[in-house]
């Protein structure tokens, strides 16, 4: 019995809470009920602005950080890649140490060699006219022309006319090249040059 009394105004005060909806009391209620949600959203705002300035503040000291280090790698890049270009610089003036000291030495050792060939060619020359002009003297005959005929296989014809002429020149020979001939195969056919 006691549970239906309490049931009965339950109902009761329901109905007339219902009924000061459009009222002062509703009003009222209504309006304690909308501050509590405006001062738990200003709470949550302020949470939340709190929040934001926090974590931007650690964003920005974790970029600080990262910037630091990796001006700290470029550094070190920086500071290898030059050790590499002054290590490789070195080596690259050593090498050419070395080779212009090759080439030097190859160099001498033509030149010396061109000389000795030089010197050995003036001494045959020097030979070969005092052979004649001794020969020339004991004999005292005169003199015939000859004809001489040269193969010379494999050889361009300038150089050949050049040198050819330079040692016979050389000789104290009085010649003629009377003509110059390429031959182009091996059954005899040939072609006369001038």
């Amino acid at each position: 019995m006691i549970l239906k009394k309490k049931e009965f105004f339950l109902l009761i005060f329901l109905i007339l809470l219902q009924s000061c909806s459009g009222g002062r009391i509703g009003n009222f209620l209504e309006s304690s009920f909308n501050d509590l949600e405006k001062i738990s959203q200003d709470e949550d705002s302020q949470n939340n602005l709190l929040n934001k300035k926090i974590v931007e503040k650690e964003n920005k000291e974790i970029n600080v950080k990262k910037n630091k280090k990796m001006e700290k790698v470029e550094k070190l890049r920086n500071v290898l890649e030059n050790k590499k270009d002054i290590n490789l610089e070195k080596e690259n003036k050593e090498i050419n140490v070395k080779k212009n000291k090759k080439m030097e030495k190859v160099e001498k050792l033509r030149n010396v060699l061109e000389n000795k060939e030089d010197i050995n060619s003036e001494k045959i020359s020097k030979q070969t006219k005092n052979k004649i002009k001794n020969f020339s003297k004991k004999r005292k005959i005169e003199l015939q022309s000859y004809k001489i005929i040269f193969i010379l296989k494999d050889v361009d014809p300038k150089y050949l006319t050049e040198e050819l002429s330079s040692i016979l020149s050389n000789s104290e020979v009085n010649f003629e090249i009377e003509k110059i001939e390429r031959i182009l195969d091996s059954k005899n056919k040939s072609m006369n040059e001038n």
